[in-house]
Formats: structure tokens, sequence, C-alpha cells
């Protein structure tokens, strides 16, 4: 089978791919993608998806939408819905995934091939390799302020830094290793990104430092264009002399610098906010308005924080194996709210009950409980 293939350890979660993507036939975090099976064409019953040249091609006309695509599809990438052309997911081997990638790491087996690329990662506890950008997104969300830049590369000291793995999560170009690892990185999600056309002066000192290559110069109208989205490091904001470039992001909880422990498989909202509502800690928390979920992934920079020892990185066993957990001791804990400063997660904040603080979680395991009782998989002990 052909279809998109993508190097899915080194993605940097970017997203280009699937906003240039025509048909939606590209998810990225989990993985899915079209691979030309022709399942879909198959099934349909009415002739709107057929076959031209070993293409997926679609007849919208013909579309009765009912869903016998979707269903047939094994990649499980193939939608239906109300939204024109109404189905989606197949590919048109349009080749722009692969054009946009700003690391090379999707190809079209047959029709583009690109060379799978090997990463030697550092078997260090922490590192900053060479392909540091000097683009300071790491240095705002380390928890413990551990990073600093010096002649534009980041910087780890290493008797702050707790290893909550959070900056190299964040990286927009892979090159902060924890525990000789390949990071997974967080979601995010490009907000606004767009060029001034009243500002800008085609300089094009944007596109010379972008480190992948995604902006381009339009000659015609004199100045440049940006992507749809991108790895976000911002250096092309920072560069601009006439502040003529936008680019807002917002980013998704951080994950546990292991893949032990209790962590979130699937971001159901609806079951994760049933089991927010039992956690006796409030250690996940619900965004009603956006529909997004956080949760306390015990990395311990609130005990590093706290004045008097009122946290503490604890453990506890469950069938046979060890886990981190937060423990707190509220008799000592004099309100001073630097753990809820340095929290990463955001999941902590001080109450005026008997219990002054909430938020981190003790691994009592009510959530996966309630999750199980659901009899849905949303979260997981590993």
């Amino acid at each position: 089978m052909g279809g998109i293939k993508i190097q899915e350890d080194l993605c940097l979660v970017c997203n280009a791919c699937t906003a240039v993507c025509p048909t939606e036939a590209i998810e990225i975090s989990p993985f899915k993608t079209c691979i030309i099976c022709m399942d879909c064409v198959e099934v349909c019953p009415t002739g709107a998806l057929y076959e031209s040249n070993g293409v997926i091609s679609y007849n919208p006309s013909k579309c009765v939408k009912c869903g016998d695509c979707a269903e047939a599809c094994p990649t499980k990438i193939k939608k239906v819905d109300d939204r024109y052309p109404y189905s989606k997911g197949h590919c048109i081997l349009c080749k722009r995934c692969v054009e946009i990638c700003p690391i090379d790491i999707i190809s079209i087996p047959g029709i583009v091939e690109k060379p799978k690329k090997k990463i030697e990662i550092p078997n260090e506890p922490i590192v900053v390799t060479e392909d540091c950008v000097g683009c300071e997104i790491c240095v705002p969300v380390c928890p413990v302020e551990a990073i600093t830049m010096e002649k534009g590369r980041a910087v780890i000291d290493r008797e702050k830094c707790i290893y909550c793995s959070i900056c190299a999560q964040t990286c927009p170009w892979n090159a902060i290793y924890v525990s000789g690892k390949i990071p997974k990185k967080r979601k995010k999600e490009i907000l606004k990104f767009e060029v001034d056309e009243s500002k800008c002066i085609g300089c094009i000192v944007c596109a010379e430092i972008c480190p992948g290559d995604m902006i381009k110069y339009n000659s015609e109208k004199n100045i440049v264009e940006v992507p749809k989205a991108c790895p976000a490091c911002k250096l092309c904001v920072k560069a601009c002399p006439v502040d003529a470039i936008t680019l807002e992001v917002r980013y998704e909880s951080a994950h546990p610098i292991t893949e032990e422990g209790l962590v979130i498989i699937e971001e159901d909202y609806d079951i994760l906010e049933k089991c927010a509502r039992v956690c006796p800690t409030d250690a996940i928390v619900v965004d009603k308005k956006n529909r997004t979920v956080k949760m306390c992934i015990v990395c311990g920079a609130c005990t590093v924080a706290c004045p008097t020892g009122a946290l503490k990185l604890g453990k506890i066993n469950h069938n046979g194996k060890e886990y981190n957990r937060i423990e707190y001791s509220p008799h000592l804990c004099v309100k001073c709210g630097n753990c809820v400063e340095v929290c990463p997660m955001k999941t902590l904040r001080l109450t005026r009950g008997k219990i002054p603080l909430k938020g981190y979680c003790v691994m009592c395991l009510l959530c996966l409980s309630c999750a199980e009782a659901e009899k849905k998989k949303v979260l997981e002990l590993r």
C-alpha cells in the first residue's frame, strides 16, 4: 500500500501538513493518514468516490453522505460530514504535505521518496544540541527557571533542573533531549499567523532566518507570505524590523517525563470532566468554555519551589509497581504561592478551605476508576 508516510518519532507536531492538505487526509498525534488502499472506492454505492489513474477522485454531486467510506477506511482518516465537499480524508497525491514539511520527514512511496532520517540521541540526563536555533521558547515554560540563553543558545542549569521534560516537549525544533529519549511533542494550535501588508517592506529578513524555509517572498506584491502552520519558534516575529508579523500560539498540556504513570491517552472532554469531579485534590482541571483538560503530571516543580517542605515528592505502590506522587502537609503550608507560580500545568491554586492547596496528584486513581466505569479508555496507568 502507498499513501502518505510520516516518520512519526521525529514529527514536530507543527501541523503544517494538515493545514495545507486540501482533503484533510492527514491527522497528527495520534497519526492517521490515507494509504490509498481504495477500500472507500470499493464500498461507495453511488460512484462518488472512484479511481482515476491510481488516485482517489471524488464527485460531490453523487455523494449521499451515507458514511460507508468512513466505515471501510482501515486508518479511520476518512470522514463524512455536512461541510462541502462532504467526504474527506482521501489522498489526491497533490504532494503539498511533502513540500511543506520543515524537516522533510513525509514521503509518498513511489511518488516522492524521502530518505529516513537518523538521529543520534545524546545519552545524557538533559542536553541541548546544535539544532538549537536560539528562539527562547523553552525559557518561559521551564517551571524552575533553569534555562538561560548564552550566545544564542539555550543553556540548562542542571542543579536547578527537575527533568520534567517540558522544555523538550515544547522546543519547536527537537533540540532538547531528556533521559536519552525523543520527546513527545505538546500539541499546539496556531491561533493567528499573519503579515500586515501595510507594514511589510519586503526585506525578507524573516524568510532568511526561518529554520524551516517556510516563509516565501511574493515579488509581485513585494511582501512575504507565511504558512498556515509551522513549528512556531517565532524567530520571524523577533527578526522583523517593522513588527509586521503576528504569531499567536496555544499549547496543550505537557506530558509526564516518561511513558509510565497516570496519563491521558484520549482527550475525550465529556469523560474527563466526570473524572475531574471525583478527584479529591482537583488535580484534573477542565475548561468548559474551550473544552480542554489539564492534569498534574507529577513533575515535582512545586516540591522544589516549596520553602517549608509542605510539598514533597513521594512514592506509592500499585500492583507491585512504584509511582511518583505529590505529598502535601497543610500544617507546614504558609500559602506563599511559590508552588502555584512554578506549576507548568497551572493546576495548583490556593484556597480558603481546610486544605489550603488544590491541584496536586496523590495517585489515588479514583479518576481511573471513573474512566473505567464509563467503559472508555481515556486514562491509563502505565
